[in-house]
């Protein structure tokens, strides 16, 4: 986990510059600097970095370090600093008092693209990525705020033996047309009224599709998030308790599409898992089997 006591070894493997108390690094003219005698986070705000409210510029929570890197990672990207907005609030549902998310990322013509919420690596990403899938949580709560974002993401980051490594989870939040004229009777993105509703609208009609790729990879250029195609490279093992929800998963879908038997379905997923196989083989830089529901 990212906390002050390794924040130091952080910036160092970033590549922050030291001097004294203060570490800096520049991206042209705009500067991103941590001050530890004063314990403060200090963001390109003369770049035009947006800062709504200061509660991520200081040391008092570890997940102002994930906020940090997160930044850092889309300055590295090219992301321009007076498209990045941090803590821009909104009133969060019927009631509510209100929520800041972390993160928000403008395109070009300075309209929402993607909102990032971040959390410590561990037990607080994986209870907030459950919420997430059960009721939408805060990402689902703030795109209700924002409507016009086309991307939600869930993020956290870590240090290990010197090496800064992330995960992130992505959310489309962007109607597929043609998938919504096929199918008459699922709802859009853009017919959702409240919190409930757009979650709804993820779970029913994207089956809760998210990836983990799109934003910081070396081929994905700023502002053009998803990945285009897909190669070997991007597939990796699956744990066993990945594997079980696989299987209920693959059930879910079988009933769904009315594939009853035993024998029947059998032969399904074998017809399946073999024209991942060629694929693999086949296409092993350009993959042409594998689901998009965005």
């Amino acid at each position: 986990m990212l906390t002050q006591d390794n924040l130091a070894d952080l910036l160092n493997a970033l590549g922050f510059e030291k001097k004294g108390a203060i570490h800096r690094k520049l991206f042209g003219s705009a500067v991103l600097e941590v001050n530890f005698a004063k314990k403060e986070i200090h963001y390109p705000e003369a770049a035009g970095l947006i800062i709504n409210e200061r509660q991520t510029c200081n040391f008092d929570a570890n997940e102002n370090f994930v906020v940090l890197e997160c930044v850092h990672r889309l300055l590295e990207k090219g992301y321009k600093p007076e498209h990045i907005e941090l803590e821009p609030k909104w009133k969060l549902g019927r009631g509510a008092s209100g929520g800041c998310a972390d993160i928000l990322v403008k395109d070009n013509e300075a309209r929402p693209l993607l909102i990032i919420e971040c959390k410590t690596v561990g037990t607080e990403f994986k209870r907030t990525w459950n919420k997430t899938l059960q009721d939408g949580d805060q990402l689902f709560s703030y795109a209700q705020q924002i409507s016009e974002t086309r991307f939600l993401c869930l993020y956290t980051s870590d240090l290990d033996a010197g090496t800064v490594n992330y995960t992130s989870h992505i959310i489309a939040h962007r109607d597929n047309d043609k998938y919504l004229a096929d199918n008459p009777l699922f709802k859009s993105f853009k017919s959702a009224t409240d919190v409930k509703d757009r979650h709804a609208v993820w779970r029913d009609t994207c089956k809760l599709d998210y990836t983990t790729k799109g934003i910081f990879e070396e081929n994905i250029q700023p502002y053009h998030i998803g990945k285009d195609k897909y190669s070997v490279a991007d597939l990796h093992a699956i744990s066993a308790s990945d594997q079980q929800k696989k299987y209920h998963e693959f059930a879910t879908i079988l009933r769904q599409d009315n594939v009853s038997g035993r024998e029947n379905a059998f032969d399904k997923l074998v017809n399946l898992f073999l024209c991942k196989l060629v694929d693999e083989i086949e296409n092993p830089s350009d993959l042409k089997f594998y689901h998009d529901a965005a």
